[in-house]
């Protein structure tokens, strides 16, 4: 893929079920690839359950989508799910805003505008939905993870003790629980 592929021009659409989705055009030496960012569906599950972490973690995230309690949202390059990202819509980090996360790129494309582009997707759909602030949280040790989200305007607004949950996806019982050092980061949507 080119240096310049993050100022390929982004196109837009609506599918069959009036989702908005983004593709990018990637330029490389004799291909040009879209990038389609679209809602994720039960048959793209295994495309995302080594994205998510785990094909139970996938299952999970898919059924909370399916129940309209999250949305999640898959990147699609040459018929390759390469990002997933997923938004709860309450009961999240930092309430009452909407809350990203779960955001992963395969490591053979990432530095190429894909997380940039899923996570614009996440914010368009927030803002369609009335949020005025999207927020995530991010462990404190990830630097990297830290500076992608300030370079997409993110700031840090506070420490956070992370609980997290495993369920079970056939009985939703919880499986392991902890806890993770974390920092809240937000961004107006604007």
């Amino acid at each position: 893929m080119s240096a310049d592929s993050e100022t390929a021009p982004c196109i837009s659409a609506t599918d069959a079920d009036g989702h908005r989705l983004r593709m990018r055009a990637w330029q490389g030496d004799h291909v040009t690839t879209r990038l389609l960012i679209r809602p994720a569906r039960r048959s793209d599950l295994d495309g995302v359950g080594p994205l998510a972490g785990s094909l139970s973690r996938a299952q999970v995230r898919l059924q909370a989508a399916e129940r309209g309690d999250e949305s999640m949202a898959v990147a699609v390059l040459a018929s390759w799910i390469v990002g997933v990202q997923s938004i709860r819509w309450s009961r999240g980090c930092d309430p009452p805003h909407p809350w990203l996360y779960g955001l992963h790129v395969t490591p053979e494309v990432q530095r190429q505008g894909i997380g940039r582009a899923l996570v614009q997707a996440a914010e368009d759909l927030g803002r369609r939905r009335g949020a005025h602030r999207m927020t995530l949280d991010v462990d404190v040790d990830d630097a990297g993870a830290i500076a992608f989200y300030q370079a997409l305007g993110y700031v840090v607004r506070r420490p956070h003790q992370h609980r997290w949950r495993s369920v079970d996806p056939q009985t939703g019982d919880v499986i392991a629980e902890g806890t993770a050092a974390t920092l809240i980061m937000g961004r107006a949507l604007r």
